[in-house]
């Protein structure tokens, strides 16, 4: 099944939370996910092809003090900005995601973002059609996933097995997750005893 990009965000069987975000892309294939400090960056491996397209360069995971942000697109930095100035994380979800709308391609490609921290976790999307922000309840070794196609609602019916306790695990495991097609890039988050842990593949 092709979902595009897509989160998944839940605990290990351990119960920490985590998020992972995949890219997932038959359109633009060679482009990588890198980490520096507590953000990571989806970049084409030919920085030329940023000239092609608006949509495929972005944050997609950053880290506001205990706050974990990951996103499909540019709504990272705006979900937390608004974190960073005091909204809570459902407002800040909210406002970002009806502000910036669906991105504007040949797809009407909508924006999918996790917000999530030691205590909560909110799911948001917005599409051409509708919208959605809802909080969710996290359920050891499980992992809610939202993606751009086909999948882009927040589901009971979209809750999948998650294996691995540390981030490069959860990452590979994602990475690797053959139900959903065309694998690019992956990164994952884990917050494991009040700190945030983050890798890449």
């Amino acid at each position: 099944m092709y979902i595009g990009r897509f989160l998944v965000v839940g605990k290990t069987e351990n119960g920490k939370p985590f998020v992972s975000y995949r890219v997932s892309s038959r359109s633009f294939p060679n482009r990588k996910a890198v980490l520096k400090d507590n953000t990571v960056s989806i970049i084409p491996n030919d920085l030329n092809e940023i000239f092609s397209n608006p949509y495929i360069t972005y944050n997609c995971i950053k880290v506001v003090d205990n706050t974990i942000i990951a996103t499909n697109g540019s709504q990272t930095d705006v979900i937390a900005d608004k974190i960073k100035l005091g909204l809570p994380i459902r407002d800040a979800l909210a406002y970002s995601l009806i502000t910036m709308d669906y991105e504007k391609d040949d797809y009407n490609t909508p924006r999918i973002a996790v917000v999530l921290n030691d205590s909560e976790c909110y799911i948001g999307y917005v599409r051409h059609d509708g919208m959605g922000v809802e909080k969710v309840e996290l359920e050891n070794g499980k992992g809610y996933y939202i993606g751009v196609y086909n999948s882009c609602k927040i589901s009971n019916n979209q809750i999948i097995d998650v294996v691995g306790e540390e981030p490069e695990e959860i990452c590979k495991y994602i990475m690797e997750y053959n139900e959903f097609e065309h694998p690019v890039c992956c990164a994952a988050a884990v917050i494991d005893g009040g700190k945030i842990k983050i890798e890449t593949l």
